[in-house]
C-alpha cells in the first residue's frame, strides 16, 4: 500500500491513478499545489461506469498540478489574439496616414499657371493677332480720309482710317476703349485717335461678353505719305501685352 502524493489516501500498489482524486502517481506534486479531496466535491460515477468517478478526480488533480502553467498559456493566447488585430490596425493606420500625407502633398502642389502668351504680337493687315483672352484683326486701312467740317489738320499731315474687329476669346467679360489704340509713325511717335462725330461705325468704349465681337472705325492724324505706320494695341498697361499691326 502507498499514499497518494496529492490527497494522501492509501492506494494499492501498481495503480497509476489515485481512485480518490485522480492524481497521476508518476507526477510529483508540490506541497502548495496539492488539492485536498475533501475540498473538491466528486459526483458519484454514473451507473455502469465504475471508472467514471476516478476519471473526474484525475482531471481535477491534473488541473491542480498544472494550473499555473495553464493560466500562463491562456494569458499568452489572449495577448497574441489581442495584439494581432492591434498591430494590423496600427499598420492600417500608418498606411492611412501615409496616403493622407500624399493627398496633402497633392493638394499643396501649386496649380499650373495659365499661359499669358507673348508680350508682343506682330501681325500684318488682315491677319489675326491672338492674346490671352482676345483677338484683333485690322480689316481695312484708308489713307487721306476726308476730315470733318471745321476740322483743321496740322501741316503735312493726313487722316488715316482703320477698320478693325475685336473678339473676346476668354471666359470672362473684357472691356475695350478707343484709347487702347495708337498709331506709331516712322519716328516712333504715337498718336491717339481723333474724335470725329461724322466717322461712320466709329469704335467707342464698352464691354464684351465671352465670344462677343465688336467692329468699328478709328481715325488718326498721321504724317503725310508715311509708309511705315503701325497700329499699337495695348489693352492693359500692367500686363505689358501689345499687338502691333503694320505696316498700315
Amino acid at each position: 500500500m502507498a499514499d497518494c502524493p496529492n490527497c494522501g489516501r492509501e492506494i494499492q500498489g501498481g495503480m497509476r491513478f489515485c481512485p480518490n482524486c485522480g492524481q497521476d502517481q508518476s507526477v510529483v506534486v508540490p506541497q502548495d499545489h496539492r488539492i485536498p479531496t475533501e475540498d473538491v466535491p466528486v459526483p458519484p460515477p454514473p451507473s455502469g461506469s465504475p471508472h467514471g468517478g476516478g476519471r473526474r478526480k484525475w482531471v481535477i488533480g491534473l488541473l491542480g498540478c498544472g494550473g499555473l502553467v495553464a493560466l500562463l498559456l491562456v494569458a499568452l493566447l489572449v495577448v497574441a489574439v489581442v495584439s494581432g488585430p492591434t498591430n494590423q490596425t496600427a499598420q492600417s493606420g500608418g498606411d492611412g496616414q501615409e496616403s493622407g500625407g500624399e493627398e496633402e502633398k497633392e493638394e499643396k502642389k501649386p496649380a499650373p499657371k495659365k499661359k499669358s502668351g507673348p508680350e508682343n504680337v506682330e501681325v500684318a493687315v488682315g491677319e489675326t493677332a491672338e492674346l490671352q483672352d482676345r483677338s484683333l484683326v485690322v480689316n481695312e486701312v484708308q489713307h487721306n480720309y476726308p476730315p470733318a467740317r471745321f476740322q483743321k489738320l496740322e501741316p503735312d499731315t493726313e487722316l488715316l482710317r482703320v477698320y478693325l474687329t475685336l473678339r473676346n476669346t476668354g471666359e470672362q467679360p473684357i472691356n475695350y476703349n478707343p484709347l487702347d489704340f495708337k498709331v506709331q509713325d516712322s519716328n516712333g511717335v504715337q498718336k491717339n485717335y481723333q474724335a470725329m462725330a461724322e466717322l461712320p461705325y466709329r469704335l467707342e468704349y464698352g464691354s464684351l461678353a465671352p465670344d462677343g465681337t465688336v467692329e468699328g472705325n478709328l481715325a488718326f492724324e498721321v504724317p503725310q505719305g508715311d509708309n511705315n505706320l503701325q497700329l499699337v494695341y495695348q489693352p492693359n498697361a500692367f500686363q505689358r501685352q501689345t499687338v502691333t499691326v503694320g505696316p498700315l
